[in-house]
């Protein structure tokens, strides 16, 4: 009776294949250092608008406790505009894929409840761009580090929710011409770190 009672104790699922699906809200942090005709601008910064889109994880248990995991966004556009002595102009857009590759350790040991923490790499494709105050705008592809924490609420031992919150630090070169200054050279190096949240349904096979 005491070994079925430490067994009930422990966790019912095994290693293998999990997905996690729900929507996924990117909040940028950025930060710019901004040239115009090789010249450095002084108060020059950039802010890219908040995304919200789908994001779909495909993980697996190498262990009970420990699990790999990628996670893939439907591409969504951000729009960035001026602040600083830039400040009230629209630059332009950028449509881009969000990822992510995470080792997560899981604390197993509370039941349904079930809080993990992660680590691992991002990467970052530029689909495509639109032009508004900079033309000939280009974003280069980039590779980050990303740092996570969240928690899965099992209903069963396949189906739950689950939550996760993930400070991604990311940069990329930027370029174009800017029109208002009769098309003369602009360039930047840009710090995007967002903080990602994600929420949704996770099924363990």
């Amino acid at each position: 009776m005491l070994e079925s009672a430490v067994q009930a104790a422990e966790p019912s699922a095994a290693s293998g294949l999990y997905i996690n699906v729900g929507l996924a809200g990117l909040f940028f942090d950025t930060d710019a250092s901004i040239k115009a005709a090789g010249s450095h601008l002084p108060g020059a910064n950039l802010h890219a608008s908040t995304n919200l889109t789908l994001g779909i994880g495909i993980g697996y248990f190498v262990t009970p406790d420990v699990s790999l995991l990628a996670v893939l966004g439907v591409p969504p556009t951000t729009t960035l505009t001026g602040e600083g002595t830039l400040n009230g102009l629209t630059l332009g857009k950028v449509t881009y894929g969000p990822s992510m590759l995470v080792a997560n350790y899981h604390f197993r040991q509370l039941g349904a409840f079930q809080p993990f923490l992660g680590a691992g790499i991002t990467y970052t494709v530029v689909f495509g761009t639109k032009d508004d105050a900079i033309a000939n705008l280009r974003v280069s592809n980039s590779i980050g580090a990303v740092i996570r924490a969240g928690f899965d609420v099992m209903f069963s031992d396949q189906w739950g929710a689950f939550l996760s919150v993930s400070k991604v630090f990311v940069s990329t070169n930027t370029s174009g011409n800017a029109a208002s200054l009769g098309g003369a050279p602009v360039s930047a190096h840009v710090s995007f770190d967002p903080l990602v949240l994600f929420s949704g349904i996770t099924y363990r096979f």
